[in-house]
């Protein structure tokens, strides 16, 4: 999976991103990858902390990191850089507000972020 092809299954998988994606492009004039994978991590952690127990916002956001974890599993290099650097260390940190998203990952990202 190639970048492209990571944002393409983002917005897919995710149409309520679509109104951050098009304001993104709308101010930068372009895809900034790096930078609309940190608004994504925004809106996740907003979404959650508004979430409660099991609610469809909760699932949405572990949907979400599930589709991250695969991605980072089968994307390119590129990918998985993006993922590292602008999904992972863009997570709050323990005693932050928001860290609740954290509770989230799996596998790779859970690795990423003891790591950090």
């Amino acid at each position: 999976m190639d970048e492209s092809q990571f944002f393409h299954g983002l917005l897919q998988g995710f149409p309520q991103l679509e109104d951050l994606h098009a304001r993104h492009v709308e101010f930068y004039e372009e895809r900034l990858s790096h930078v609309l994978l940190a608004g994504v991590v925004r809106w996740a952690v907003g979404l959650l902390s508004e979430a409660g127990q099991r609610s469809a916002e909760e699932i949405t956001v572990l949907r979400l990191t599930n589709f991250i974890e695969r991605a980072y599993v089968q994307g390119d290099d590129e990918v998985k850089e993006l993922i590292r650097f602008s999904f992972v260390e863009n997570l709050p940190y323990l005693g932050e507000d928001g860290y609740r998203i954290c509770e989230c990952l799996t596998g790779n990202l859970l690795k990423m972020l003891m790591e950090r």
